[in-house]
This record gives C-alpha cells, structure tokens and sequence, in this order.
C-alpha cells in the first residue's frame, strides 16, 4: 500500500515564519496607530510591541495546529487551496482579537465598543496581509515534499 508522507515546517521554521511576521507588521503598524490616534510613537511602540508578543505566541500555536489539522485531513500545509487560506487567516484574527482586545481597552483608555470597532478594523487590515505573507513565505520558503512511501501490511 502506498501512503503519501507530507512534511510539514519545523519548529525552527515556524519561529522564522513567526519573527518575520511580527517584525514586519510592528513596524507598519507603529507608524499607523501613531498616526492615526495621534499618539507618541515610542507609547504605540510599546502597545505594538505588547500586541505582538500576545500574536507571537498565539500565530506559533495556532499554526502548529492548523497544519496538524491539514495534515489529519490528508492536506499538504503549503499547498493550501484559496478556500483554506483564507480559513486559516481568518480563524487566526478571531482567536487573535479575542486575546487583544483587553489591552486594546486598557492601553488606549478605550470604552468596549470603541476598543472593539479599532481592533476589528486592525484585524481587517491583519487579515490581508496574514493571507499575503502566508501566501509569499510559502514561495520563498516552501517545504519539499518526501515521494511517497510504500508500506507492507
């Protein structure tokens, strides 16, 4: 009988995936919500900064999970159809705001419906480019996938 192996990305390289996310969307955002809410740049830097570490954390395992998830449906994670790229960019950005908006309220002295609609509208944004980085990473960084293996029952 023969089975296809699908390798999926290391812990190594989700850390990489991770970083660079992070580092690139700080960046774009600092200037954003500084500009935006008319803020000091260093007090938006340390609400992104604060902000990414809660993503950090949350990207890292909701990655693991979702390829796990592809995987167990017979799915090569970096060969992810239209449909489940965008799934997968979606169900991060609700997990996500769920774990923001708190600091979203406190940081920024925020009422719910305020801090609610502000978050909502970084997640749309975060949306976008999680589906284009997402999208690019696995062109620059794919996974080579093993030949299939045969096995003997």
């Amino acid at each position: 009988m023969s089975e296809k192996a699908i390798t999926i990305r290391t812990g190594l390289d989700r850390l990489r995936y991770t970083l660079l996310f992070e580092i690139i969307l700080v960046s774009a955002a600092t200037a954003v919500i500084s500009g935006v809410l008319d803020r000091e740049l260093l007090d938006t830097g340390y609400f992104a900064l604060i902000l990414s570490l809660i993503a950090m954390g949350a990207n890292y395992l909701y990655n693991y999970a979702y390829d796990r998830f592809d995987v167990s449906r017979g799915r090569v994670p970096t060969e992810r159809s239209l449909k489940h790229r965008l799934l997968h960019a979606v169900g991060f950005e609700l997990i996500l705001l769920s774990s923001t908006l708190p600091v979203v309220m406190a940081w920024l002295e925020l009422n719910l419906i305020d801090a609610l609609l502000l978050d909502v509208s970084m997640m749309a944004a975060v949306v976008i480019y999680t589906f284009l980085y997402g999208l690019s990473y696995d062109k620059v960084f794919p996974i080579e996938q093993l030949q299939s293996i045969t096995t003997d029952d």
